[in-house]
């Protein structure tokens, strides 16, 4: 998380969620549509930090089954200040 500095530059979870390149971006041209990726176009190793721990998150926490979730997750704890508490995060 030291990668992401001065939360206070990170209007929202969303902002942080493009500034790491996990935002959803689809190629189109005309009247063709390609797939929906990640834009990648952010911080590299900050997605590459994320990959295990959401591998890991996949597999003994469905609550946190994708990368966007978990930086998710962490930007409103690191914002609040309050620990992580589940019960919160299924609540939603």
């Amino acid at each position: 998380m030291a990668y992401m500095g001065d939360m206070s530059r990170f209007s929202s979870s969303k902002a942080l969620v493009a500034w790491v390149g996990l935002n959803p971006m689809r190629q189109e041209s005309g009247e063709w549509k390609g797939k929906s990726r990640i834009s990648k176009m952010g911080n590299s190793a900050m997605r590459k930090a994320l990959y295990m721990p959401a591998i890991v998150a996949m597999k003994w926490n469905p609550a946190v089954s994708l990368l966007k979730k978990l930086l998710q997750l962490a930007y409103g704890v690191l914002k609040s200040g309050r620990p992580f508490d589940a019960e919160i995060c299924l609540a939603r």
